[in-house]
């Protein structure tokens, strides 16, 4: 397999990724996010057949750079949907106080254990 074939492929998978991020969709996003772990799998097997950068096609190395560069703005992304879905959570959920049992030290200590009588 020549490396142009991963290429495109992982290209195509990120394209996916960006659409299903824009789509705002968590299950498409999560098997595309899937499919371009495979294809970036497949691409690294297929750098490692080639025997290194002298044997890649003409401006393979340029397209591998690109895409460097859109998984670096697709994680710069994904950070932010993260920021905004945890802002959103928060303002949904408020944050808990520590304890669901109330403050620690808000009531004296009880002497001893209570008895309690049975009615009747």
């Amino acid at each position: 397999m020549s490396i142009g074939t991963p290429l495109s492929a992982i290209e195509a998978q990120l394209q996916d990724v960006e659409t299903a991020l824009m789509a705002t969709d968590p299950l498409t996003l999560e098997k595309a996010a899937q499919r371009l772990r495979e294809a970036a799998f497949a691409l690294s097997q297929a750098l490692e057949r080639s025997g290194g950068q002298g044997t890649w096609p003409e401006g393979t190395a340029a397209r591998i750079q690109a895409i460097g560069t859109r998984l670096g703005l697709l994680r710069e992304q994904l950070a932010r949907v993260l920021a905004l879905t945890e802002r959103q959570a928060a303002s949904l959920l408020p944050p808990v106080q520590g304890v669901t049992y109330g403050k620690a030290g808000s009531a004296p200590p009880a002497p001893g254990a209570r008895i309690y009588r049975a009615p009747g």
